[in-house]
């Protein structure tokens, strides 16, 4: 049987035309008949017809967004079937997907960027908290609707954190994903939660920030599916201010954190929201009460019909909109409790502001001596990072700061969680290739010493090096330089058992 045309009624609802087609369905456009309410019904594809895992997949997806009541995750109404093939009638939302606004008018401004990315991570850890991955987080997968919101759409390869019963639907080592926002794990095949899609929102937030994704040269003989997941492996992930000097510092490094290699070292849901908010508050500060209220909504919706109903709606019927609350009892008038309520969280807002304010840069000691006419000549002392050394010019004016010592097996360990060698963890980290040592040293806001700055640190008295250990040096493609006193050898880009690194921060 072909698709249904407009006229064809599908339980409550009549078609009026299609609206497009993906890889697994067509979606239409269609009307309530009893609500009036236009919907979108997506459709398993007639070519998945005879597929029982896309089949399961499909209804899977209906049922994974119908367990989540959330503002910022597209509604499931109902799910049905046509033509022995299964369908879902889902909110339409009429707005432009992140993916195409981006590729229609360029790069988001920072305070665009966040409000995106905050709403879909509250999107997001909604699905959590009901114990769903959504696994294919990307930039064409959030709708921003006119009034500013942005959903997250297309659940289809949401997976349950604890499947419990239902069975797997890709088996251990088949990876599931778009190869441009999936993460290290993820595309290793390896067992996953919802850090995945944390990865991802770091991904789309590169993407928004930049215009083009993380890992892609521009370059289509070296953007195949493989090369840019192998990127994702390997390569650390890319600062959004290179790419685009506009950028904010901070949403930059917010970025590069939810990146990070190690699942265990990407901010959790509720960090990322939080400092978000905290960004807004500093970017946009008239967005404050706004936040405030949006998160008070983002709680889930509750059923409350009388003082016995169920919780659940009704067998058979799922509509988020429809939310049943007791009448109001007399007491304040209401413009006085939400005039109260918008100064409660100015006040709120404002108090995580200053308490997550950075606290202002020691002033540096001011040293005075005499000079032959009586005027003071005058030397200031910079603070030095913990740990670190400061290295000087030649003439002696101030140049970088650099490790005292070579990266630690335990301090790499909190990035990379996985890596083993053998020794005390105080021993330098070897078995690190060039590309996962620039990684760490970005994570933690610096970078690799220059050949010159090797030289230059080495001789500073305080930096130590470790008799045997060679160490990664900043180096041209393909010409990866390790360093030992008096000594340069080019190696392969891969783990070295002699070989450690150690970081630079610019003054």
């Amino acid at each position: 049987m072909p698709n249904p045309t407009p006229g064809t009624i599908l339980g409550a609802y009549r078609v009026e035309g299609q609206l497009g087609a993906g890889s697994m369905g067509e979606v239409f456009r269609a009307v309530d008949t009893g609500l009036e309410r236009r919907v979108a019904i997506k459709l398993l594809s007639e070519k998945h017809r005879d597929s029982p895992e896309l089949r399961k997949r499909f209804v899977r997806e209906g049922r994974a967004v119908a367990a989540i009541s959330h503002p910022n995750v597209v509604q499931v109404f109902a799910t049905g079937s046509f033509d022995d093939r299964p369908y879902i009638a889902m909110e339409l939302l009429e707005g432009l997907d992140l993916g195409s606004a981006v590729e229609q008018s360029g790069a988001l401004s920072s305070i665009e960027a966040a409000h995106v990315v905050l709403d879909a991570a509250q999107g997001l850890s909604a699905a959590a908290r009901a114990g769903l991955i959504h696994r294919d987080v990307k930039p064409s997968n959030l709708v921003r609707l006119p009034d500013g919101r942005v959903k997250v759409t297309d659940f289809g390869l949401a997976k349950p954190v604890d499947p419990g019963s239902e069975p797997a639907l890709t088996a251990m080592g088949v990876v599931v994903g778009t190869p441009d926002y999936i993460a290290p794990e993820q595309a290793r095949g390896e067992a996953i939660d919802e850090r995945v899609d944390i990865y991802a929102l770091g991904g789309t937030l590169y993407f928004l920030l930049t215009g083009v994704p993380p890992f892609r040269t521009g370059r289509p003989a070296d953007d195949k599916y493989l090369k840019v997941v192998a990127r994702h492996l390997r390569n650390p992930p890319p600062d959004a201010r290179e790419r685009n000097p506009n950028v904010d510092p901070e949403l930059a490094m917010l970025a590069l954190q939810l990146m990070s290699k190690s699942p265990d070292a990407r901010p959790s849901y509720a960090e990322l929201v939080a400092r978000l908010t905290q960004a807004l508050a500093r970017l946009d500060p008239g967005s404050v009460p706004e936040l405030a209220i949006s998160r008070e909504r983002s709680r889930p919706n509750i059923q409350m019909a009388g003082p016995s109903a169920p919780l659940a709606a009704p067998t058979g019927y799922s509509d988020a909109d429809d939310v049943v609350i007791p009448p109001p009892k007399a007491g304040l008038p209401v413009w006085l409790v939400m005039v109260t309520l918008a100064s409660l969280a100015l006040f709120v807002a404002g108090l995580v502001t200053y308490l997550g304010r950075e606290e202002p840069a020691p002033q540096p000691a001011t040293l005075v001596g005499s000079g032959g006419s009586g005027s003071g000549s005058v030397q200031t002392q910079a603070q030095t990072p913990a740990g670190m050394i400061l290295v000087k010019h030649p003439d002696g004016t101030p140049w970088f700061y650099v490790d005292a010592l070579p990266v630690s097996a335990a301090a790499y360990q909190t990035l990379f969680a996985d890596h083993t060698q053998a020794g005390s963890a105080d021993a330098p980290a070897i078995d690190v290739s060039y590309d996962e040592a620039r990684s760490f040293a970005k994570t933690r806001s610096g970078r690799l010493l220059r050949s010159d700055e090797w030289d230059a640190a080495v001789a500073t008295p305080g930096v130590i090096t470790r008799e045997g250990v060679f160490e990664w040096v900043e180096s041209p493609e393909g010409k990866r330089a390790v360093r030992q006193p008096h000594k340069t050898v080019v190696r392969p880009d891969n783990p070295q058992a002699d070989v450690s690194f150690r970081v630079a921060k610019d003054l």
